[in-house]
Order: structure tokens, then C-alpha cells, then sequence
């Protein structure tokens, strides 16, 4: 029987102040430097290294983005992440990222440990020479007892509707497709799903985030596209809970752990190609609910949502129940912790249902989509809405190509209106005395 483990992260985009500005000259978070939070973030790095050796891997694969980079010269960063997770494991393999620093020799590679094939994919030198190599591995690993692939995007997006790899992806997808290969690991998008796809599982993961935020499902940020042959089984909103995966193989079972600082889950394959088994699910703090009449005089703030990526001109406005809520912030990449926080004068129009009309720039690309409202009240809650299921799109980007069939396409200037509703009450609020949108 050959039973082993190994251990897969990403993401870390490893970085320190060296060479950089640490001061905060900003209380706007959503316009600094991504290294200043990402320096902040080696201590669960660390964290996550001690956790690995002691679970006695044979091998740690990244999925890439060692390194965060931008520096004029990146080597010394690499060499300090390389040298902490080479201390994890007898081996250590990385599948180039988008921040990596790039290769002169191909950075695609197969691996053998007994029966088993990993192949290790470049995405970034994505050619006809590494397509035939992949070809011929796939066929040599036909009579592999598993075959694990790894690269950096993921082949099928959840969440990040705008923010894909189409030079890479949907061959990639279309050849392993073809083969039987058990799971591809990947990252890139910073959000965490289990995902499958006629048969193949997909890991996508993150090992950078906001270790001690709460662990927020992706559906609740995210409308996710749910097919007979793409099925998520669970997701995690970007920055939320970084982690990392150990896979214990044996015989043709596998058991997959997804660790964090907050908890664990675990899912099982008893044989090969058989449905997972959801042994647990990581530690979820669900915040879409009900609005209730006792809630709205407790609201102390709120904020939208705001997921857009506009490639030209800027000026997405936003307006909340006939309120003016001003210029959306910008994100050319479809980003996490964008929102537009409310004024006071709008926060007495909210109730169950609320309508948010989005003028879109006078630009010739742009996307949005994935829009929610959010409120915290003075007892300390978070009650979110559910997400408004539309997406939007304008013009060509090589990002929108595989959310495109589910946008509907607008122009630059026009004007869309989504609901952003809270969760039904139950009968018994409802009939406490109040009509259902009663203000207080």
C-alpha cells in the first residue's frame, strides 16, 4: 500500500518592509500598497511553516505568488520564503505565479512519488511546448495510481467573476478533461473553494489573508454559478482565513485538510473518482439575515459592496433608495475590500428591500457585479444582505471572457438597477404591530 502526505499552499506573496515605505500615510485601506498588509501577514506564514513540519510531509508544493515583488530587485525576498518552506518538508516545488520572478529555464516539471504523478504547470509561458509536454504526461500517467496537477489560476472561476486566465484556463481545462487526472491545485484569486468538475476536483486556495477576520462564505459576497458539471461544495471570501491543504494518500483513497488558524475541515474520497465525502466545513460565520423591526433603530453604519473592474475611465456612481451616494472607489481588477460607506442621511431608507442604481462610467471597458449592503448595528452585529445576483459588462478584456455569457452587456453612461434584499422576517416579527417596511 503506499500511503504518504504532502502539503500545498500559495498566495503567501512573502514580503517585508525592506526596500519599501512602511509609514501609513492613509486611513483609507483600500488604497494602500498591497505589501503593507501582506508584510503584516509573515508572522501566520511562519505560523503556517511551524504547523507543516510538524505535520511530517514528504513534499510542500506552492501554487505560486511566493513573493509579493515589485522591489527592484525581488531576490533577497525569494530566498528568505524559499528558505522557510524548504525547512518544511525534504522537497519543496513551486508552480509559478504572476509574482514570481521569472524563469530561464521551464518552470513545468513532473514529479513521481511511487505509483503517483504530480505535474507542476507554468502559466505564465503558457506555449506550444509546454502543451505537448503536458499531453505526452498525461498519457505516460494514464496507469498512475492518482495524478495531482498544479498551477497557478484556477480552470473554473468562483467569485472572482472578472479575473481570469483565457490564454491558459480553458485549454487547460479542455486537456485535463480528457485524462484521468483526481484534483488540480490552484490560487490567484485570493478566495478558497472545493470545487468539481466532471470528476476532477479543483482546490483553490489562499495562504494570505486577515488572520483573525471571520471566516465569510463566498456566496455571501459572491453569486456563485452553480452547473451540473461545476459544483462548489464550499468557498471562502478573499482576505478571509488564510490556509493552507495536507493530503494523505492511500491506496487509491485520498483525504484532503484544509488548516487554518481558525480550524480545519476535511473531505474524503474512499475511491478514486467517487464523489467526495464533506467530512466538515471550515469554521463559517454567516452574516446574510433577517432585518428585524427591533434592528433598525440599532443601526450605527453601513456600506456597500462594491465589486467593479474598469479598465478606462473612471466614475461608477451609486445611489441607495434615491440617495446620492457618490463616486464608487476604483478597482481595475474586480478587487476585495472595496465598499462605499453610507451617509447618515441614508441610513433611515433602509429596509428589506432597498434599490441601488448604478450609473456606469463613460468608458469603453468596464465590469461590475456582486454588489451587497452591509450594516453594523450599535450592538455589535453585522447583518449583510444577500448579494444581488447581476453582473454587468462593457466592451473586451481578456478578465471578462468567462463571466461574459453571464453578464448582461451595457454601454458606458447607461444606468441598472439592482434590490439588495435582506433575508424574509418570520410571521411572528412581521406581525408585532408594524407594517413589513416600517421605519422607527
Amino acid at each position: 500500500m503506499n500511503s504518504f502526505r504532502f502539503a500545498v499552499l500559495g498566495d503567501t506573496h512573502y514580503c517585508t518592509f525592506r526596500n519599501r515605505t512602511p509609514e501609513c500615510r492613509s486611513n483609507d485601506s483600500e488604497r494602500l500598497p498591497d505589501y503593507f498588509r501582506y508584510a503584516f501577514m509573515t508572522d501566520t506564514l511562519r505560523t503556517f511553516a511551524d504547523r507543516i513540519r510538524r505535520e511530517r510531509v514528504e513534499f510542500l508544493i506552492s501554487t505560486g505568488d511566493l513573493i509579493e515583488g515589485g522591489t527592484v530587485d525581488p531576490s533577497p525576498e525569494e530566498r528568505e520564503a524559499r528558505a522557510l518552506f524548504e525547512s518544511c518538508s525534504p522537497a519543496f516545488y513551486l508552480a509559478q505565479g504572476t509574482h514570481d520572478i521569472p524563469r530561464k529555464d521551464p518552470a513545468w516539471r513532473r514529479i513521481e512519488h511511487g505509483k503517483n504523478v504530480f505535474l507542476i504547470l507554468d502559466y505564465t509561458n503558457w506555449n506550444n511546448t509546454q502543451r505537448s509536454w503536458l499531453l505526452r504526461e498525461l498519457e505516460r500517467a494514464k496507469d498512475a495510481e492518482h495524478c495531482f496537477v498544479f498551477a497557478h489560476p484556477p480552470l473554473h472561476l468562483f467569485g472572482r467573476h472578472f479575473f481570469y486566465s483565457p490564454e491558459f484556463s480553458p485549454e487547460v481545462a479542455a486537456i485535463l478533461k480528457r485524462f484521468p487526472v483526481d484534483v488540480y491545485f490552484c490560487g490567484h484569486t485570493h478566495n478558497q473553494t472545493v470545487s468539481i468538475h466532471s470528476g476532477m476536483l479543483q482546490i483553490t486556495g489562499s495562504s494570505v489573508g486577515f488572520p483573525a477576520q471571520k471566516t465569510i462564505p463566498l456566496e455571501e459576497l459572491h453569486v456563485l454559478p452553480d452547473e451540473p458539471e461545476n459544483h462548489c461544495f464550499w468557498g471562502i471570501a478573499e482576505d478571509s482565513t488564510p490556509a493552507y491543504w495536507t493530503v494523505d494518500v492511500d491506496g487509491e483513497a485520498l483525504t484532503l485538510r484544509w488548516h487554518s488558524l481558525k480550524g480545519e475541515a476535511e473531505l474524503r474520497v474512499r475511491k478514486r473518482f467517487a464523489p467526495p465525502e464533506i467530512v466538515s466545513v471550515p469554521p463559517f460565520t454567516r452574516e446574510c439575515a433577517p432585518l428585524t423591526l427591533a434592528d433598525y433603530c440599532r443601526i450605527r453604519c453601513g456600506w456597500i459592496n462594491v465589486f467593479t473592474a474598469n479598465k478606462g475611465k473612471k466614475g461608477f456612481r451609486l445611489r441607495l433608495n434615491g440617495t446620492d451616494l457618490g463616486a464608487a472607489p476604483e478597482s481595475s481588477c474586480y478587487a476585495a475590500r472595496r465598499v462605499q460607506l453610507l451617509p447618515p442621511e441614508v441610513l433611515p431608507s433602509i429596509g428589506e428591500e432597498n434599490r441601488l442604481e448604478i450609473e456606469f462610467p463613460q468608458s469603453d471597458v468596464f465590469a461590475a457585479g456582486s454588489f451587497s449592503l452591509e450594516l453594523l448595528l450599535l450592538d455589535g452585529r453585522t447583518i449583510r444582505s444577500a448579494v444581488a445576483p447581476e453582473l454587468f459588462v462593457c466592451g473586451e478584456s481578456p478578465d471578462f471572457e468567462y463571466a461574459r455569457s453571464r453578464a448582461e452587456t451595457v454601454r458606458g453612461g447607461e444606468r441598472r438597477t439592482v434590490m439588495l434584499a435582506f433575508l424574509p422576517r418570520n410571521q411572528k416579527d412581521a406581525e408585532g404591530g408594524f407594517p413589513p417596511n416600517a421605519r422607527i
